[in-house]
């Protein structure tokens, strides 16, 4: 008995050595996912999901400028984060700077829910380094109650005559240079110097007569208290504001805009990398991409979540504009070398 008594102690140990030492199924997996994003661009009920269904932890930091977020990452904070929503025209940048690996697809199997026009973007043809977050436009934020005239144009931030309202400037270096060069009859993306010169006038002229710059958020933040009558801002802020306040319209000036993309990218010295390439995965489900496009009134670039959309997000022409008007749209491109040439318009128009 006692023989026996002590084989079935030590197969026992076995048994428990073996469930304690084995590899955790993928819903226990655990860990932590890192993540830097932009400010309110995601419920917190989808983090707490994915936590639920991972067993993994995820810590949230935010920015507020694309410039303070690549600042922040080359500072070494590339080290600290896992995963990060970039603005579409970084993400080649950020490949050059060492930032980025190219993507382990084999890791992706929802990727195939992605509507074939973003697979091959023009900011980072065939998807080599992102995967497609969520898209919008870039135009004119304003409350119908504190403007004056029409808001239709950019002249309403660039010309005198035509001002509405006291305004802010977006402290987004290429839409706010962007918007300068588009009123003046250029592309967004245009690296002529004289272009530029002429852009850069025309915004320290306007940052005199404006109440300031701010970022997305706090633009439509101050809007809503009445401390600026409008603002250059992207269209799926505009829209989440309005639902407090329904005096808050959004247009897109008859210039043209900017459509955008912001984009996934795991950077390449971060923690954690099969845990953020699940969480792509995760948000590339339709009904995560879903519940994301509605929480943020931003379009989603998952076309078998566009069924799972209210109604009235799919008919808004706010979230998915009419043909004619992104006929008039461009995409911010990655200029390369050219970028010098802004962030010096960028660090003049600041300084001054």
């Amino acid at each position: 008995m006692k023989r026996w008594g002590i084989l079935v102690l030590v197969l026992a140990l076995v048994v428990v050595g073996f469930l304690l030492l084995r590899p955790k199924p993928a819903s226990q997996a655990g860990g932590t996912l890192y993540f830097l994003n932009w400010a309110d661009y995601i419920p917190e009920d989808l983090l707490k999901k994915f936590e639920a269904e991972t067993g993994a932890r995820v810590v949230l930091d935010t920015f507020e400028s694309p410039e303070a977020m690549l600042a922040k990452l080359k500072g070494g904070a590339d080290r600290e984060f896992s995963l990060v929503v970039a603005p579409d025209y970084y993400v080649l940048q950020m490949a050059r700077e060492g930032l980025l690996a190219p993507l382990e697809k084999a890791k992706l199997k929802n990727l195939a829910n992605l509507d074939p026009f973003f697979l091959d973007p023009p900011y980072d043809p065939g998807l080599r380094y992102s995967v497609p977050y969520l898209w919008g436009t870039t135009g004119l934020a304003y409350r119908e109650d504190l403007v004056k005239g029409s808001v239709d144009s950019y002249a309403v931030l660039f010309d005198p005559a035509r001002s509405v309202g006291p305004f802010l400037l977006l402290d987004e270096m290429r839409e706010t240079i962007g918007a300068a060069l588009k009123y003046l009859g250029y592309s967004v993306n245009a690296t002529d110097p004289q272009a530029l010169e002429k852009a850069k006038a025309l915004l320290i002229e306007a940052k005199r007569r404006s109440v300031g710059f701010a970022g997305g958020v706090e633009a439509l933040n101050r809007i809503l208290a009445g401390d600026a009558a409008l603002a250059l801002a992207y269209s799926g802020d505009v829209l989440q504001a309005r639902q407090e306040d329904e005096r808050l319209h959004y247009v897109i000036p008859k210039e043209g805009g900017t459509l955008w993309t912001d984009a996934l990218v795991v950077l390449k010295r971060g923690p954690s990398q099969d845990l953020a390439y699940r969480f792509i995965d995760f948000l590339l489900e339709p009904e995560n991409a879903a519940a994301l496009a509605a929480y943020t009134r931003y379009a989603t670039p998952v076309a078998k979540a566009l069924p799972l959309l209210p109604e009235e997000m799919r008919q808004d022409p706010v979230v998915f504009p009419p043909e004619e008007v992104r006929a008039k749209l461009e995409y911010l491109k990655d200029l390369g070398p050219d970028i010098a040439l802004y962030d010096r318009v960028w660090t003049e128009v600041k300084a001054r």
